[in-house]
């Protein structure tokens, strides 16, 4: 009989079950699989599609996490500023691996669930 370890309380339970007998938690695929939930995946394309249309008013920073930067940048949209640093960013976006992408805005995600 194999058993996997529940993604809420960590008791063992077997593959089979549904729901963890000790926190009632529904196990999903993602919890057999032994990926943290909790990590919210960004999609680089998206990113960079953000930067390059909506650069201007920062949409690209607050889908990436950064409300303060994106803040800033709809503060100065009507300098046209923002617009031309939206290009920047999604250009340096475009250029970064997948893996340094997933490393620098998903980890994010991680530390603000801890």
């Amino acid at each position: 009989m194999k058993t996997v370890f529940c993604s809420q309380c960590s008791h063992t339970i077997n593959v089979s079950n549904e729901v963890c007998s000790q926190c009632q938690t529904i196990q999903g695929l993602e919890a057999l699989a032994g990926v943290d939930p909790n990590i919210k995946i960004k999609n680089q394309k998206l990113a960079v599609l953000f930067g390059f249309m909506f650069g201007g008013v920062g949409l690209h920073k607050f889908y990436l996490g950064q409300h303060l930067k994106g803040c800033l940048y709809l503060c100065f949209c009507w300098t046209l500023v923002p617009m031309v640093v939206g290009w920047i960013d999604a250009v340096k976006t475009l250029k970064m691996s997948a893996y340094k992408f997933q490393q620098r805005y998903s980890q994010d995600n991680v530390l603000k669930s801890i």
